[in-house]
């Protein structure tokens, strides 16, 4: 239990350089939330939210798309039915050209039998996504 907290308090510290990077465009205070996330992720390897926020901001506000699949893909190999995982895998794969892939990725989260909070941009993307690929 104390490993858990003492992850936490890292992952928050982490997500408050996050906030401020956001807040100020500043990519040095992305890259210092990495570090802190990673090391929240060394701490208690069983963190998974840790290890999702990681690949969260490597895509989005850093652009390496390769280490967040990777994060993704970790992920759902623990649990293939992380909907978190599989959204942000298959935003990860639309943006990088992989529409089949990407496709199936949305089919399996809305598959997923609870809502899911972002159920309603899955359904419009892979619509989207049947509409050029059946192109």
């Amino acid at each position: 239990m104390l490993r858990f907290i003492w992850a936490y308090l890292v992952y928050t510290w982490g997500g408050l350089h996050r906030y401020f990077g956001n807040m100020n465009n500043l990519r040095s205070e992305h890259e210092t939330a990495v570090r802190y996330f990673n090391r929240a992720y060394e701490i208690d390897p069983t963190f998974r939210r840790v290890r999702l926020e990681r690949a969260t901001l490597l895509w989005r506000e850093l652009s390496r798309s390769e280490e967040a699949l990777a994060d993704f893909n970790w992920l759902l190999e623990d649990d293939p039915a992380y909907g978190p995982a599989l959204f942000g895998r298959a935003l990860v794969l639309q943006e990088n050209g992989r529409y089949q892939q990407a496709l199936n990725d949305l089919d399996a989260y809305l598959a997923l039998p609870a809502p899911e909070p972002y159920w309603n941009e899955a359904r419009r993307t892979a619509a989207l996504l049947r509409e050029l690929l059946a192109e």
